[in-house]
């Protein structure tokens, strides 16, 4: 009964009356600063992608070893921590719990640039997995307090372009900091001026982090709004369990679709730089800021389009145009993606990488307003998290060390990475693009059901 509910209210209505929602610009200056965050979390994760080759000559180590501290360190204790923090989402005080985690993340970020060894940079990139855990909880269950059901859909397409303008900032800012500080540029500062370039580059975000996370405390906690009736209002692991189990098939097919989508992106943006430096002999300087912008500009256009175009869609009456735009957009991703790394000149290398950020936002829109929607406001800080464990996890940690382990082991040569994205996103995605389909289908059943 709690399902159907909630089912209710996602689909259309919204079960608790509009007037429980923040009025005026407060809901949106929170979800402009939680989208700022999430920028923020996608910056620290991704700035060594800009440095891949400075980082490995420095520390004398390999295209693995790098996939290692890009996946399995953020992800291990990320994975460990999200659990509890899912928890602290739903049962304390948002503000506090995502304050400080913040405040730490940036801290760990710092201490990342100071890493003078493999292992000091590894253990780092492990405490910077357990500060950002606290993120995606804290903020979709506020977003969800902040917005009813009928106009979540736009700050859910906001918030969700994040993780593509984060990880475009962190090639552009790290290019341009790593640039910087190869010029001489932080020469006679003290402390940051007898640090590698690389290391520069990446203390700059965690100073910037630190002020933010300490910004939070200017907002106002939103007022928790359409729970699980059939559930206490602090529900434990145990009731968000029983809610997914009544729902199985969906959220099965949500959480793998959104999976191979990350794992395969996640491959093919992670090696990205790399790959274009072997491919056509440019140094980091120059393609993390190209490649950060156009990144940048393409796929905040393309995310908030798809966003826009999906609400339309959807006010006209199609309640598939969530999933139909989203599978489309994605088949039609693979090519630039493939055209990339098959490309002759950097002139079309830059066009298929913008074409593919234009292509690339309308997966993560889709799932986290579908599990919203199958969601009760008191276990979706809980959820959230177990879905992002998953995703971060099997996706991105995954992702980018079966990339390079294709690439290094199965291929081999200076262009192995780049002949194992041309191999492996195609097939994974098909698979991914599979399982979409499914999930279209079994959510068109659930919101019969529920109508019904």
């Amino acid at each position: 009964m709690a399902g159907m509910a909630i089912g209710r209210a996602g689909a259309g209505g919204s079960a608790a009356d509009d007037s429980a929602y923040p009025r005026g610009s407060r809901p949106w200056l929170l979800l402009s600063y939680l989208t700022l965050l999430f920028v923020l979390s996608f910056i620290d994760r991704n700035m060594m992608r800009s440095m891949v080759d400075p980082i490995r000559a420095s520390l004398g180590i390999s295209d693995v070893q790098i996939a290692l501290l890009e996946g399995a360190a953020f992800a291990t204790l990320y994975s460990l921590a999200i659990i509890p923090m899912g928890f602290a989402a739903d049962r304390f005080n948002r503000r506090t719990v995502l304050g400080a985690a913040v405040v730490g993340w940036s801290g760990m970020t710092m201490l990342s640039g100071f890493a003078a060894s493999y292992r000091m940079l590894f253990v780092s990139r492990m405490g910077l997995g357990v500060g950002e855990a606290a993120l995606q909880p804290c903020a979709m269950s506020m977003i969800r307090d902040s917005f009813p059901p009928q106009r979540r859909a736009w700050p859910l397409a906001v918030y969700t372009t994040a993780p593509l303008v984060g990880s475009a900032l962190a090639l552009v800012i790290g290019g341009a900091l790593y640039g910087f500080a190869k010029s001489g540029g932080t020469h006679g500062i003290p402390i940051l001026g007898s640090i590698e370039p690389w290391q520069f580059a990446m203390v700059v975000p965690g100073l910037i982090g630190l002020c933010l996370g300490l910004a939070i405390f200017l907002f106002r906690e939103p007022r928790r709004v359409d729970v699980d009736t059939d559930a206490s209002e602090n529900a434990g692991f145990k009731e968000s369990l029983r809610h997914m189990r009544g729902h199985a098939g969906l959220y099965v097919l949500l959480f793998s679709a959104m999976i191979l989508w990350s794992l395969a992106n996640t491959g093919w943006s992670a090696w990205l730089a790399p790959a274009i430096e072997r491919q056509h002999g440019l140094p980091p300087e120059v393609v993390g800021p190209t490649a950060g912008t156009i990144a940048l500009i393409c796929s905040a256009i393309g995310a908030l389009g798809a966003g826009f175009v999906i609400d339309r869609r959807a006010l006209a009456g199609d309640r598939d145009a969530i999933l139909k735009i989203s599978i489309a957009l994605q088949v039609l991703q693979i090519v630039p993606v493939v055209g990339m790394f098959l490309a002759q000149g950097t002139t079309g290398v830059w066009i298929c990488l913008a074409l593919a950020n234009l292509l690339i936002g309308s997966m993560p829109v889709a799932a986290f307003a579908i599990l919203t929607e199958i969601t009760p406001g008191n276990h979706i800080g809980k959820i959230v998290a177990l879905f992002n464990l998953a995703q971060n996890f099997l996706g991105q940690t995954i992702g980018s060390a079966v990339f390079a382990f294709v690439g290094e082991e199965m291929i081999g040569g200076r262009l192995g990475i780049v002949w194992a994205i041309v191999a492996c996103y195609p097939v994974i995605m098909a698979v991914s693009l599979g399982l979409s389909v499914m999930l279209m289908r079994a959510r068109r059943r659930f919101l019969a059901g529920q109508a019904g």
